[in-house]
């Protein structure tokens, strides 16, 4: 009598066993209803942009006394000086060559002072405004009283016409004024910053 038992109940056994081992098989991998929890997807990698490099930050503008005059020493010891002189010793030596009477004919060799001028204009930002407007105003007027006159030069004749000197002489006016203006900025560096070149490129005159 106890032999059928133990087998009915191995019978037993072996049907819960099928039917659990059933159920796993079948589970619904849909979370909500209890399954099991599916393989996560792979999160895209979002592409990151490199942001543009910043704009470079102007230097601030002097405003100070204290600040101007340090400014200005700079501008003067960092080629200024070099672009000041160079371009008062070629004014002296371009107007060397100025005629004593309107027809007169000269030579005119202004190559130096151009080049001169060239170097200046990368000088043009001078701190002070003061001494800026009249260094400015002298670069301008030596570079238009130059051209005047080296226009004036006539082209086939060994003589100018009245016509021709009288453009010369408009010429060297505004050279004049260039002259002039150079002389005031170049005095003021001196007066109010302590800022001379040693030894005077006027002398030569």
């Amino acid at each position: 009598m106890n032999r059928p038992a133990r087998v009915r109940l191995l019978l037993l056994l072996t049907v819960v066993t099928a039917v659990l081992l059933s159920a796993c098989a079948g589970a619904d991998p849909d979370p909500a209803k209890g399954g099991a929890t599916p393989a996560a997807q792979p999160t895209p990698t979002a592409t990151l942009s490199t942001p543009p490099p910043p704009s470079p930050t102007a230097a601030p503008t002097p405003t100070t006394a204290a600040e101007i005059a340090e400014a200005v020493s700079s501008w003067y010891a960092y080629g200024g000086e070099t672009a000041m002189v160079s371009l008062i010793k070629e004014a002296v030596k371009a107007e060397s060559g100025r005629p004593d009477a309107e027809l007169d004919l000269v030579i005119l060799d202004f190559d130096g002072l151009m080049e001169a001028l060239n170097a200046a204009r990368l000088f043009i930002s001078l701190p002070d405004p003061k001494t800026r407007t009249a260094w400015s105003a002298a670069i301008e007027y030596l570079d238009e009283g130059a051209r005047e006159v080296l226009d004036s030069a006539p082209e086939d004749s060994l003589i100018q016409s009245p016509a021709e000197g009288g453009q010369a002489l408009r010429g060297w006016h505004t050279f004049d004024e260039g002259i002039k203006n150079l002389k005031a900025a170049q005095a003021r560096l001196h007066r109010t910053f302590g800022l001379k070149p040693s030894p005077d490129p006027w002398e030569a005159r």
